[in-house]
């Protein structure tokens, strides 16, 4: 997938491949001390807004530096936490029906509670 013109994909955190730029949401990942960036989201849960939007600001300044590096985000599974987030992030690179998007480029089965659904949803748009 490609969002703000860097190279982004997703999954279970476990998986982070080496040299990727990792944002971890999972407290408790064997690796995530591999992270760049850390989120802690509770399994089936929702990300604090604040914090998502820090960091979220955060992935978008180190996209915009290393456009050519691989950009990971995962948790335990790499669908709830981790849809939601991608979901949030393609709507702030413009993508309309997010969880559509998130469903069909990454996995049928990201954002799996219906809280996840209505916080991506709710997610507003935000251009730069």
């Amino acid at each position: 997938m490609i969002l703000f013109g860097a190279r982004v994909a997703a999954g279970p955190f476990a998986a982070l491949p080496a040299g990727a730029f990792g944002l971890c949401l999972d407290p408790d990942a064997g690796n995530r001390a591999d992270a760049a960036l850390v989120l802690d989201i509770s399994d089936f849960g929702v990300p604090d807004a604040a914090a998502l939007r820090a960091t979220l600001d955060a992935l978008r300044t180190a996209m915009a530096a290393e456009p050519a590096r691989l950009f990971y985000i995962g948790c335990k599974a790499g669908l709830g936490r981790t849809g939601t987030v991608l979901g949030c992030l393609a709507k702030e690179a413009g993508i309309a029906r997010a969880l559509e998007w998130v469903r069909a480029n990454h996995d049928p089965r990201a954002v799996e509670t219906p809280a996840q659904e209505e916080f991506l949803r709710r997610w507003p748009t935000r251009s730069g």
